[in-house]
């Protein structure tokens, strides 16, 4: 019987595998270095509050790939009704206080769980594309 090299295959998964993890690690990690920062910053700011808050709002309003807000879990009603607070907030054009500042945590919260996410995911997609490229050595050798 004529054994089958699948080399190939197990390379071909090996780089789509480093890929998917690059591509959320990226996203992850944008998310993490830069968005989060500036909303802290943003939260932390102790004049303009008004402006800074509904600048974090707005930003926070965008959610990153793996803390959508359409994803509903266990903890997805204080966040919902965080959005709904706030869009009502911003939409009447009231003054957003220091006491809001609970609401914003909660987006902010699950972006960072988002973030953790992503970056767990990019660590499963490496072990996974290093699983790939042994299986392709081990081929190769067995082949050779």
């Amino acid at each position: 019987m004529k054994k089958i090299n699948d080399s190939k295959l197990y390379l071909y998964f090996a780089i789509i595998a480093f890929s998917i993890g690059l591509l959320v690690g990226a996203v992850s990690f944008y998310s993490i270095l830069h968005v989060e920062k500036k909303v802290k910053s943003l939260l932390e700011a102790t004049t303009d509050i008004d402006k800074s808050y509904k600048q974090a709002y707005l930003i926070l309003r965008d959610p990153q790939v793996f803390a959508g807000y359409e994803n509903w879990d266990a903890e997805g009603a204080r966040v919902q009704n965080s959005l709904v607070f706030f869009d009502g907030t911003i939409n009447n054009g009231a003054i957003l206080k220091v006491e809001d500042r609970v609401y914003l945590d909660i987006l902010l919260e699950r972006r960072m769980k988002g973030s953790r996410l992503g970056r767990t995911t990019m660590g499963f997609c490496f072990i996974m594309g290093i699983a790939g490229l042994l299986a392709f050595f081990y081929e190769k050798r067995q082949n050779a």
